[in-house]
């Protein structure tokens, strides 16, 4: 009996302390990350032109890596945005890259 009761403790145990956890709410920030909304504003003030000729290689790099490239001015800030969170983490991009990418998407994104 008690050989039994210690079975489905350890086992609920087990399952419990393998089930998918919450990822904690992230705190509000001003500062654009890899995956955060960022504004052509933000971009052309926070960014120099050296980051941005290194986002334009890591875009050719990363991305052109799987398939054809768009040019920025191909979508808008908000387009872009959205398909930056979709790829940069299948791109396997770091943060610090996913940053400069973006930066020089929107900085060079069309209206």
């Amino acid at each position: 009996m008690k050989k039994g009761i210690l079975s489905s403790i350890g086992l609920a145990f087990l399952l419990l302390s393998c089930s998918p956890k919450k990822p904690a709410p992230a705190a509000a920030s001003t500062e654009p990350t890899g995956g955060a909304l960022m504004t052509k504003e933000i971009a052309l003030t926070q960014f120099n032109a050296a980051q941005f000729a290194e986002g334009e290689a890591l875009f050719r790099a990363k991305c052109g890596n799987c398939h054809k490239l768009h040019q920025p001015s191909a979508f808008g800030e908000e387009r872009w945005n959205k398909v930056l969170n979709r790829m940069l983490p299948k791109a396997k991009a770091t943060e610090e890259e996913g940053k400069l990418i973006r930066a020089y998407l929107i900085a060079n994104s069309g209206q």
